[in-house]
């Protein structure tokens, strides 16, 4: 399990937030109980999921977002935060102390990554597994931008990896804002992708001016951040 401090910010103003990367065998080998972080009522929700991969997206999910929003709550007792699900599928946080904390997760083939923030700066996160097979539905359902079409054309990335940017970019965007993907695709479509270094973007959105994007590819995985604009990281978030 890898926890990282983030410094959030936006002009003069600073916060903090924590990102949790948690990986399957990790979790497996550490021999983590469920009973050792999910509340009563995510046990009985974990108790109603047959099948083993639904089982153990929930439990990686719940244990990332539960690790970043333990350090970012002073919580050590993980039990006593709770996720709930909102209408939309976005996570909705209970504890005393949660006030105007959130937090977004992903996950993906036996990874989870959540990042725990501050209410006022809505964020979004979403981890892709770079899929060579997928690619080519991907591009299918995208509604892909002139901007995105120049932008694939040139690309320095393989066209796999590029599409799990413009998905990932998508489902950020979707997530900060609560409806997750239950919109056309075209409309979360970028007008923007400027290149920050090694495989690292950082992109622009074409009807949601206010929000960012930062995207990047690693060790075969897409993670993208979406963010109000103007906000600085203090680091990238980093998934080992």
């Amino acid at each position: 399990m890898n926890l990282q401090a983030l410094t959030l910010r936006l002009g003069d103003e600073e916060r903090r937030a924590f990102f949790a990367v948690v990986d399957a065998v990790e979790l497996q080998a550490n021999a983590t109980r469920p009973e050792a972080f999910l509340s009563d009522f995510e046990l009985a929700r974990l108790g109603a999921l047959q099948l083993p991969p639904k089982r153990q997206s929930f439990l990686l999910g719940r244990f990332a977002a539960k690790q970043a929003l333990g350090a970012l709550l002073a919580e050590p007792d993980l039990r006593r935060i709770e996720i709930g699900t909102g209408a939309f599928g976005q996570p909705l946080v209970k504890h005393p102390r949660a006030g105007n904390i959130e937090v977004t997760l992903s996950h993906s083939h036996g990874l989870a990554v959540a990042l725990a923030y501050p209410r006022e700066w809505p964020m979004g996160v979403d981890l892709e597994t770079v899929s060579v097979d997928a690619a080519g539905t991907v591009l299918g359902e995208l509604q892909i931008s002139t901007a995105e079409k120049a932008w694939l054309a040139a690309a320095t990335v393989g066209q796999a990896s590029a599409c799990g940017v413009l998905w990932s970019a998508r489902e950020a965007l979707g997530k900060s804002m609560k409806i997750g993907l239950n919109c056309p695709l075209g409309i979360l479509a970028l007008s923007h992708l400027e290149s920050a270094g090694t495989a690292y973007w950082e992109c622009r959105y074409a009807n949601f001016p206010q929000s960012q994007c930062l995207s990047r590819a690693t060790d075969g995985r897409i993670l993208s951040l979406a963010m109000p604009i103007g906000i600085r990281l203090s680091d990238w978030p980093q998934l080992r």
